[in-house]
């Protein structure tokens, strides 16, 4: 008798903690679903911090790979949506931080130049999960041309 008291007390508290929160998620920052609006895609910042204030920024790395010789780069597009702006190109081994998932994109982050890798500020930890703001730059790319490396 006691015990079924306790287990009708606790279960509130279990399903309070299974129920989706800021913290942790794993796997570079799966994230919200991937609605972007009624009138098509507009900007939207990459998230870094998915994993919370003890783990890297962003929790992967990979390399721009899968593409045509011949071809202008990567895109790096604006939102997370093909129909979204194509705000930069990217070309084959090009190292990217993986900070956030939307269905088939991945909010990137990158230096500016190839040539020039600057620190972007992503392999160290962030108190709270945020939009990037910091010196490199990002955007989303489509997860099929990138390669896992670390994380």
């Amino acid at each position: 008798m006691l015990r079924g008291r306790l287990l009708l007390l606790a279960l509130p508290l279990l399903l309070a903690a299974c129920s989706e929160s800021d913290g942790p998620t794993g796997s570079y920052g799966a994230s919200e679903d991937a609605s972007l609006g009624r009138d098509g895609p507009s900007e939207r910042a990459v998230q870094i911090g998915f994993d919370g204030p003890r783990f890297d920024a962003c929790a992967s790395f990979g390399r721009v790979t899968n593409l045509s010789a011949e071809g202008e780069g990567l895109p790096v597009l604006a939102a997370p949506a093909g129909s979204a702006e194509v705000i930069d190109r990217i070309g084959v081994g090009r190292g990217v931080s993986m900070c956030q998932k939307v269905g088939d994109w991945v909010g990137v982050v990158y230096a500016p130049d190839a040539d020039d890798p600057i620190d972007c500020g992503t392999g160290s930890p962030v108190p709270t999960r945020q939009a990037y703001e910091g010196p490199c730059r990002s955007g989303w790319v489509d997860e099929d041309f990138l390669k896992l490396v670390a994380g």
